[in-house]
């Protein structure tokens, strides 16, 4: 063999030993920090999850809302329009007979100056 072989499967033998002691270590158990930072994280998805049902809840609340409040306006208006065309029907009404009443008014003293 020559180095450059030798080199090559000293390389290869090295990777593979270091490769098996590797898989044969003992997983270590999670230390007091690392089950703490697992139980944030936990806890920040669980609220994330907690937030995303409530905002989806305030925003099927407000276009329900939005819709009752549209509804009640378009009665308000219709409400508002029939208001004033009654109102400005009696306005009417009242200036014809205030008119009529001027009339016989005046009829009276004219039929008094006569007199």
């Amino acid at each position: 063999m020559n180095k450059m072989s030798k080199l090559l499967a000293g390389v290869v033998v090295s990777v593979a030993a270091i490769s098996l002691l590797a898989a044969c270590q003992k997983k270590e158990e999670p230390g007091p920090a690392e089950a703490l930072g697992k139980k944030i994280d936990g806890a920040v998805q669980d609220a994330g999850k907690k937030l995303d049902e409530v905002t989806g809840q305030a925003k099927d609340q407000t276009s329900e809302s939005g819709s009752k409040l549209d509804g009640a306006l378009d009665q308000a208006k219709v409400e508002a329009k029939e208001a004033y065309e009654k109102t400005k029907e009696g306005a009417k009404d009242l200036a014809q007979k205030t008119g009529e009443k001027m009339e016989q008014a005046g009829q009276k003293l004219q039929d008094a100056t006569k007199k």
